[in-house]
């Protein structure tokens, strides 16, 4: 499970009306885009820019720039994580954003419909917009809610035999594999 533009989403749950606006957060001392809203991604604000660089996007795209608060982010997170916890019993926390969950213990349940209830859940009680991935492994799990994100359904599950389902992503979309890693799979025919 993956909070969607956690930072920015944390901030809009504060200020309801920058849903819908592109959002960016800042670095400690406002150096560099560490967080933008899916808005202010489709307006071309890379993250990790520097913000002195962006400042003509910013005002051509009426974005709003917040400076980091990581004591917010801390507490949606728990936030988030204990409203998981009310369905899945076993978390691993992976990130102040992810967590993954052990949903073996739950398999005679619909597992699908289950995360899908999960996310209904933690968007009311919380406020921030998850995406879950389910599969037999992490990195497919990282895979298919990377691809719940991008068509929009937010949840999407990749069963055991299914893993065609790579031949939809780049190869260094894929959770482990970089950049460099990247080129030299693709020079083995991967």
């Amino acid at each position: 499970a993956d909070c969607n533009n956690f930072y920015a989403s944390c901030e809009r749950v504060f200020e309801p009306r920058l849903e819908g606006r592109p959002v960016v957060v800042l670095s400690n001392n406002d150096g560099c885009v560490v967080a933008r809203s899916q808005e202010a991604k489709d307006a071309g604000i890379g993250m990790g820019e520097p913000a002195f660089k962006c400042r003509d996007r910013f005002d051509r795209h009426q974005v709003v720039v917040r400076s980091s608060n990581y004591t917010l982010y801390d507490d949606m997170s728990r936030r988030v994580v204990r409203s998981i916890l009310e369905f899945v019993p076993d978390v691993e926390i992976y990130s102040i954003d992810e967590v993954f969950l052990d949903l073996r213990p739950l398999q005679h349940l619909d597992v699908e419909s289950l995360c899908r209830t999960i996310r209904e859940r933690v968007k009311q009680w919380t406020g921030i917009p998850i995406s879950i991935g389910i599969a037999p492994t992490k990195t497919l799990a990282k895979l298919a809610n990377r691809l719940a994100k991008k068509s929009g359904s937010g949840c999407m599950q990749v069963k055991a035999g299914e893993e065609d389902v790579l031949a939809r992503v780049a190869i260094e979309d894929v959770w482990g594999v970089g950049r460099r890693l990247a080129v030299r799979l693709r020079r083995v025919g991967a």
